[in-house]
């Protein structure tokens, strides 16, 4: 039979909303009440009812922890309600999936996003499970034949692109849950909302100890500086010249690290800018960000840092920056987008940030083992990254 006209019956037959098929629910409205679970025991008791053992577990586990609701990230907050266990997942951004396995919950995912499966050195087996469309063009036909309990998106301004997948979700027995997974301020929320939903909530409580304690140790040594002693700091993305502005995760990330964005005033959160410009705001510090735009290979595949010197050479011999204090001073830094810089590894690239502009301050903070310890202890991941991959390129590192 033609998928279209499977999927289309498919619909039909979902037209009008029901509730979770949840385990001991006689009455079916999504919960099982006390008086449904004392049924079901007498039931099992005397041989009368049709739950067995297992059923009758599950359904006493139901009814002490569900439902569980929490507020999601969508661009409105929405209340999203869980009626039974989670057990199958699919993820429609690499953040969401990386906080999975941080809660030690990648065996619950069952489909994934184009961009996951793209990042094989990252997730080497999870890269390997059956892709569902991107973030932008979810396929929906696919995700619903996988049968999945819940589907986790982008929200905030993000919330767009999952508005069509809501829709034709309607009424099917699949939750749809934003959860962002990769702004500073919502971080520790969003994986402690993730680790509620799939009862995981002490490996969530353990990643949070972790991480706001070294948030903790950046914000105190650097909360008492005045600005005259936070460096002048130009951002560079992918793009020569064009940079960062208010608004931006890497303005964010600048000032959590004790520094001043030179181009915090610009207009809209990503501008372009002349050179002369630049020149005339003569920064104490340039970070480059480098991606897969900028010609430099990094991150997780790769041992050589070749590409990645011969990058930051070019930026140092632009003519017009030859007098800029950075240049002079060779405080000129590189730093890979997809292994430090953003998403939920975002704390990596923020201490590497906070050594570069206070070296004094944090001498005794090693981003590099801050590094190994999240891939050891949070992403199970058996990567020596002392030995093995590219992720920040400085004065002196051949």
């Amino acid at each position: 039979m033609n998928r279209r006209v499977v999927f289309g019956f498919i619909l039909l037959l979902v037209a009008c909303p029901v509730y979770a098929q949840v385990t001991g629910d006689i009455d079916r409205d999504g919960t099982v009440s006390e008086a449904e679970l004392g049924s079901l025991i007498l039931g099992y008791l005397d041989g009368s009812g049709d739950v067995g053992l297992d059923g009758l577990r599950e359904s006493a586990h139901i009814h002490q922890y569900y439902p569980r609701t929490i507020i999601d990230d969508s661009a409105e907050p929405a209340t999203v309600t869980i009626y039974k266990p989670v057990k199958r997942i699919i993820v429609l951004h690499s953040n969401g999936v990386e906080i999975l396995r941080t809660l030690d919950s990648s065996d619950k995912i069952i489909g994934i996003s184009k961009h996951t499966a793209d990042c094989s050195d990252f997730f080497p087996q999870i890269s390997r499970l059956p892709m569902v469309g991107s973030m932008t063009s979810p396929d929906v036909e696919m995700i619903i034949s996988l049968d999945p309990d819940v589907v986790i998106a982008y929200g905030s301004h993000f919330t767009r692109w999952s508005e069509e997948l809501e829709k034709k979700l309607h009424g099917i027995d699949i939750t749809l849950i934003r959860l962002d997974c990769y702004k500073p301020e919502t971080m520790i929320d969003d994986v402690r909302k993730l680790g509620y939903i799939i009862e995981r909530e002490s490996e969530a409580e353990e990643f949070a100890l972790w991480y706001l304690g070294y948030l903790d140790v950046i914000d105190g040594r650097i909360s008492d500086l005045r600005d005259d002693e936070k460096p002048r700091v130009y951002i560079e993305g992918y793009e020569d010249y064009k940079t960062y502005g208010t608004g931006s995760g890497a303005d964010q990330l600048v000032e959590m690290a004790g520094g001043r964005n030179i181009a915090a005033g610009l207009s809209g959160s990503y501008p372009k800018v002349d050179p002369e410009w630049v020149v005339v705001r003569n920064p104490d510090t340039i970070v480059k960000v480098v991606g897969t735009s900028t010609g430099a290979l990094c991150g997780y595949g790769t041992d050589d840092p070749g590409e990645m010197c011969a990058l930051r050479d070019e930026l140092m011999n632009r003519p017009e920056l030859a007098d800029m204090e950075a240049v002079r001073s060779g405080r000129v830094y590189l730093i890979c987008a997809s292994g430090t810089w953003t998403n939920p590894k975002y704390l990596i690239g923020l201490s590497y940030l906070a050594g570069w502009f206070h070296p004094d301050l944090f001498e005794d903070m090693d981003p590099e083992a801050i590094h190994q310890e999240y891939l050891s202890e949070f992403q199970g991941l058996n990567y020596n990254s002392s030995e093995h991959g590219v992720f920040v390129y400085q004065e002196g590192d051949r």
